[in-house]
């Protein structure tokens, strides 16, 4: 599989369990399935084991929200241990809080780099 692949497939994962979230909140409608499980599984372990620990550096950030959140609910739909207020919350912030990370280590790694291309060019 493409590198390309797997990281639009873990960015639309993360937008679908945002959006499900939202529905499931605002207007009472269960989205959640086990379907996107599967899938999202199986991207994320392409995604972190395919080509060592440099491939997806910063989007496995947000892999490893999904799969937080993913467990956080499938755990609570079995035994009930949080109350509806936080459970209606804090996966929408586990997931934004791994899209966050992703987003500004990428913004960093970006600057350092053309940082060092200036630094690099300048010197030639």
């Amino acid at each position: 599989m493409s590198k390309f692949f797997i990281r639009i497939v873990v960015l639309f994962v993360a937008i679908y369990m945002i959006i499900c979230h939202i529905a499931a909140v605002l207007w009472q409608v269960n989205l959640w399935s086990h379907t996107y499980t599967v899938l999202f599984e199986l991207c994320l372990c392409l995604c972190i084991s395919s080509e060592g620990k440099y491939f997806c550096k910063f989007i496995r950030w947000t892999a490893y929200a999904i799969t937080l959140n993913d467990a956080i609910i499938s755990a609570d739909e079995l035994f009930d241990f949080m109350p509806y207020s936080i459970a209606s919350v804090l996966p929408f912030i586990i997931i934004a809080l791994g899209i966050l990370t992703t987003t500004t280590l990428a913004i960093k790694h970006y600057i350092r780099v053309k940082r060092l291309k200036r630094i690099w060019e300048t010197k030639k």
